[in-house]
């Protein structure tokens, strides 16, 4: 019975990882700017979304989810972080 419960708790993780992260909003990543990811970040994030091909999530869209994910999860904390070393002069 417990192993049930795991297993159904792990599937509802990933549809709520899938809902959240692998949607794409964005018609083209095209409006967007380079910047570098690690090779090994890189070829893990592709394969990422190359296995969620059926909802047609671009690299462009999943990374912008994560990023967006992070901020609203931390934005409080990277608001004091900067607060505390950038204070104003006067």
């Amino acid at each position: 019975m417990k192993n049930l419960f795991k297993k159904k708790a792990q599937s509802k993780n990933k549809e709520q990882y899938s809902a959240r992260f692998l949607v794409n909003r964005f018609p083209s990543g095209r409006n967007g700017k380079v910047v570098y990811i690690r090779p090994e970040y890189h070829e893990r994030l592709l394969r990422i979304v190359q296995l969620s091909r059926e909802e047609k999530t671009t690299l462009y869209a999943y990374i912008d989810n994560i990023l967006e994910h992070h901020f609203k999860e931390h934005g409080d904390d990277i608001t004091a972080y900067f607060n505390e070393r950038f204070k104003p002069i006067l």
